[in-house]
């Protein structure tokens, strides 16, 4: 789960709601198209249900649960048209974020490239829950140079939705990543933020078509497995 900017005037207990169910929902404890209980959730935060509730609607709104009327709040369920247009819109408004960056220090392109060096020997010593915490650090740590706090947390909820779809073909993550990071990088430390965005598309083009790949293969075995 990307971790959220902070907000000073979002209740605590809602908060710890929120991020409960979110995480759950992501790391695929809570599966797609199933029922929340509210009061399963209410034991396991320590809370009422009031906070519950309220945390329900905050993610209705953000897209990761749907009520159903007299059937309660379930789990988005996973679909390739979601997928597809979740990718489009993640594409604009991430690529969007790099045409509009602030120049990158030296010591900020060290840093980004350091996190890459990081990536590479985590990949290959096996430990990907590092990886995928270093490839978050990465690509917020350009995003936020855009200076814009409402992008970032449209981006924030869009990576989310994408983190449920990605755990489905984590085996079919592409090699080519890491060329693309360091193609990303070097037009941003030439300073040219326009040719960044392009790689960036670029990248998130690849990563689409390799997650749509392995939705089809899991949706597949899943009928299998059913029939």
């Amino acid at each position: 789960v990307v971790p959220r900017s902070k907000s000073k005037v979002d209740d605590s207990s809602v908060e710890q709601v929120i991020t409960h169910i979110r995480s759950c929902i992501v790391s695929g404890k809570y599966p797609a198209d199933t029922k929340l209980l509210p009061k399963l959730i209410a034991d396991e935060c320590g809370t009422s249900f009031i906070p519950v509730r309220e945390a329900m609607r905050a993610l209705e709104s953000e897209g990761l649960v749907t009520y159903i009327h007299n059937r309660g709040v379930w789990v988005t369920p996973l679909s390739m048209s979601d997928l597809d247009d979740l990718y489009r819109i993640r594409i604009e408004l991430e690529s969007g974020a790099v045409a509009n960056s602030d120049k990158f220090s030296e010591k900020e392109i060290a840093e980004l490239e350091n996190i890459l060096q990081k990536m590479a020997e985590f990949r290959e010593s096996g430990e990907d829950s590092k990886v995928i915490r270093l490839n978050i650090d990465f690509h917020f740590k350009i995003y936020r140079k855009t200076n814009s706090p409402r992008r970032i947390k449209l981006i924030e909820q869009l990576w989310d939705h994408a983190d449920r779809y990605q755990r489905l073909s984590l085996k079919y993550r592409h090699d080519a990543a890491d060329v693309e990071h360091h193609e990303i990088l070097k037009h941003l430390a030439a300073g040219n933020n326009l040719q960044a965005a392009k790689a960036l598309a670029t990248h998130l083009e690849t990563t689409a078509r390799l997650v749509r790949a392995g939705f089809d293969v899991d949706n597949s075995q899943t009928q299998i497995a059913h029939n």
